[in-house]
Parts: structure tokens; sequence; C-alpha cells
């Protein structure tokens, strides 16, 4: 165990949690409003450090799409199919950006009723409509889809569209976009080159800086993760519908449980070398772990990234009760920042899993975290997958751990754990309060970690890793909370 790790833990033996330690305050030069809370993860800086992890009941398109705008990122799941994972990265990637330059398009000849589909299942209000010879002849939008019966059955999008197509050339300005859909009062603008060929879409909630935080690529579109297997597929067909996703992703997160284990780092790297995207690898717990990934397993360094540490913390997680093994979060955090200091301080560090208040968030930073990543602060969420329902009176949802019985029973996260124990589960499925919107969560959040980042003196996230931590006694974290009143907290 490295030196740094004792500084701040002050012990060998003792394997800490949150609610072990608090952060020492220490001398605030600056004004509280010049705190800085963004951090980097390979290329793309965020300007809020927390993730959405990826669960099945946590990060789907809408999850993953508000968090980017709100300048974090969702980490979408991979219990489902890929042609799933497919549709659901596509719709975070056309979800903002100033040029939609995969645009979604339908022949003239096609039945009405088809350009209704693709408009409900792909979440887009309008498309553009080509001719024979793949040029523009119109544009259909929801205003435009027939409400009577007869009419979506025999009708076909030359009928309904709309065949005067205002539009814009190619590298037109934003300033330009705007006057052309205020004039003409619209809100999708195709790029039409003068051969009358499609170049792209410009839609007015993308040029509207609604989100000014949000995270975004070099070409505007919201950044995107998504959960994948350390598995690598043998099928050229599978190869081919990974590389198909690629395309629209950022990140690709390595998701399982325990990742310091030979088949998995092996399988890993001829992942990277078909896909392009960048890697964050994980779950790790230990200074070792990490030791060996970034020294000895010869990962392209330039597509490593990340690494995502914590194992048997989450509130859904029975993996150290099953088994007697486990890393919690902090612990795991603290491990694996002195490792990432020692061989290469530009990976990122994911502290992953056991966050229950605001009050956690500061204190993973303090350990060696860049980023956050929780389930539990977002399973109640709006966007969250699944629906409201009411128990005794109060709005919930339900969270379900991905080594649950229900999520293992799903077939696509089996090799997420142990797969040979399949009947051992590793989680549990149960409601959690249902929260509102995300937004609000994200703000919660953030002045928590911005406020501790003030007590304890940092101005940036790479000031409050030098922040003091002490050891807190059971009576002390007792006064720490409300105590002696009459209410019940």
């Amino acid at each position: 165990m490295s030196d740094k790790y004792r500084r701040k833990f002050h012990s060998d033996e003792l394997i800490a949690t949150f609610d072990d330690i608090l952060i020492l305050p220490g001398y605030t030069y600056f004004n509280p409003n010049e705190v800085n809370i963004s951090s980097k993860l390979g290329k793309h800086v965020f300007n809020t450090p927390i993730f959405s992890a990826a669960m099945d009941s946590v990060t789907e398109e809408l999850m993953a799409i508000q968090m980017a705008l709100l300048g974090g990122m969702g980490v979408i799941h991979r219990n489902c199919t890929h042609e799933r994972q497919l549709e659901m990265v596509k719709m975070v990637k056309r979800a903002r950006s100033f040029v939609v330059e995969d645009v979604a398009t339908i022949h003239l000849e096609e039945p009405v009723s088809k350009a209704k589909y693709m408009m409900e299942n792909y979440g887009i209000s309008g498309l553009v409509v080509l001719n024979n010879l793949k040029k523009v002849c119109g544009i259909i939008t929801k205003r435009d889809i027939p409400f009577i019966d007869s009419s979506l059955k025999n009708g076909k999008v030359k009928d309904f569209m709309t065949k005067d197509v205002i539009s814009i050339s190619p590298n037109a300005s934003r300033e330009e976009a705007l006057d052309v859909l205020f004039r003409h009062r619209i809100e999708k603008l195709p790029i039409i080159d003068k051969e009358g060929y499609l170049k792209g879409l410009i839609t007015k909630k993308d040029l509207t800086p609604e989100f000014p935080l949000a995270s975004k690529d070099e070409e505007g579109h919201l950044l995107c993760a998504l959960a994948l297997s350390p598995k690598f597929p043998e099928s050229l067909e599978v190869q081919k519908k990974l590389m198909e996703i690629d395309k629209y992703v950022d990140y690709f997160f390595i998701d399982v449980a325990d990742f310091y284990k030979e088949q998995d780092i092996r399988a890993t790297k001829k992942l990277m070398e078909l896909l392009e995207s960048d890697f964050v690898l994980g779950n790790i717990g230990t200074y070792k772990a990490a030791e060996h990934l970034i020294t000895k397993c010869d990962f392209l360094e330039d597509k490593f990234v990340g690494v995502k540490v914590g194992m048997g913390s989450g509130s859904i997680c029975t993996t150290s009760i099953q088994t007697g093994v486990g890393a919690p979060t902090l612990f795991a955090t603290a491990q694996v920042a002195d490792a990432i200091e020692e061989y290469n301080p530009n990976i990122s560090l994911i502290a992953d899993g056991g966050f229950k208040i605001p009050g956690d968030l500061p204190k993973a930073i303090t350990a060696g975290a860049d980023f956050i990543m929780s389930g539990h602060f977002f399973a109640g969420c709006t966007e969250s997958p699944g629906y409201i329902d009411t128990i005794q009176g109060r709005k919930v949802k339900v969270y379900r751990g991905m080594g649950s019985k229900e999520a293992r029973s799903a077939g696509y996260v089996a090799d997420r754990y142990i797969e040979d124990s399949k009947m051992l589960p590793e989680g549990v499925s149960d409601y959690v309060p249902f929260v509102g919107d995300v937004a609000g969560v994200l703000s919660s959040l953030k002045e928590g970690l911005r406020n501790g980042m003030i007590y304890a003196g940092a101005k940036t996230i790479s000031e409050m890793k030098n922040a003091e931590i002490g050891f807190i006694s059971v009576v002390g974290y007792g006064e720490a909370k409300p105590h002696d009143l009459i209410g019940k907290y």
C-alpha cells in the first residue's frame, strides 16, 4: 500500500467508507462564485463531473440526453440487444447539435403510416422526403400526419408532405440559419446542395443556447457513453454491429463487477483494436489492480482514458455480502488514485456507487476521484426507465441491481458477474422515491460539491484532492447530523 494512502487514512487495516471520514476545513482564498467543478475524461471536459450509472432502471436515451445537456453524462446500459443499443445512441447523438448529419429520411412513395411510426419510435418530429434519385423533394412533420385511420392506412408520404422546402446551403453560419428559421416560422431547416442532395439538417432547438453547460463533441453533438461487455464477439455479424454502434459513441465503459481478470483484460485489448472510441475500464478496487492495468497490460494508451472503481457499495448491490469480497468506493478511490498518480496521471478516475447524500461527492473527490457515478441518485427521476407507481400514497419507481435475479434473467448481463453462478444473485430489486426531473437532483449534488470545496478551500477539482481528511467516531458522526430535537430526522 502506498505512502500517500497511509497519509490520508492513517491505517493499513481499516477499509473506510464515506461515513467514516470528514473533510477538514481549509483556508478559502477565492470568491465562492469562482469555484470550478469541471473535470476531464480523455479529450473532453465536463462541466458537471457526474455520470448516471449503466443500469437498466437508470440510464437509457432520455437520461443520457438530459445528463449530457446538464453538463454530465449518462452511461447507457447493456442489458438489451445491440439493435436496441444502436437505437438509443443514435437518439442521443441526434438530440442536440448545430447540424444533424445523420438525418432521418423517408421515400416519397412510402406509406404515411411508416412516417408516423418512425417519428414516434425514433423520438423525432419530422422527416426529410427523398425521391428516386435520393434528392430532397419535401418534408413531412407530425403536423402533416392525418388523424383519419383510412388516410393512415392508404395514404402515401407524397400526399401529405410539404413540397416547397425552405432550405439553406452548406457552410451557412449559425446567424443565417437563425434568420431563415425566424422569417419563415419553421423549426427544421434542411441543408441542401446545388444538385438537390441532402447534406444535413438544422433545427431551432439546437441553435438555442438553452444548455450552456452541455457536454458536446467537436461537431456539437451530445457526448454519448455505452456500457460494453469485455467479451470479444467471435461472430463477424456482431463485430459489424459493434462497429456501427461505435460511430455514435464517444466512450465505451467496460461493465463488469471485477475487471482484474486475465480473461477480461485480453478480450478488452481486442475490443480496443476493433473499435475507435475511448475506453473506461472497470470495476477495480485496489492499488495492485490499477498498477497492473497501467503498467503490465499494454492497452492502447490513446484509448485507455479512465478507470471505474468500487465493488459492492451500491445500495442495491449484495456482492460483498454474498461473496465476502469487496472494495467500498471511498477505499477503492484512494487506493487507485495513488497508482494513477504514480504511473499515469492522464488516466481519469470514476468513483462508482455507494453515494447516499451530496456530501459524499466532495469526499470522493478528496480521495482522488475525477468523476462520480451513481444509480441511486437517478433511479427515481422522471428520465429513468420505467413508470411511476404509488405505494401507500407515495410515488415510487423500481430500482434494481444489475446482479439481481430480475436483471440477470434477461440474459444480456450474465457475464457482468461470475457466469457459472447464475443462481447466486448479487443484487436486489426494490422501490425508490420518485424525485422529479434529473435537473433538480443534479442541482443539489452540484451545490453539495461546490460548497464542500468552498469550505475545504479548494477552487478546482485538482485542488480538492489535496484537502485533508480525518476519521470520525460513531459519536462524532451522530453529532454531525441533526439531533436532540422533537422531530424525527
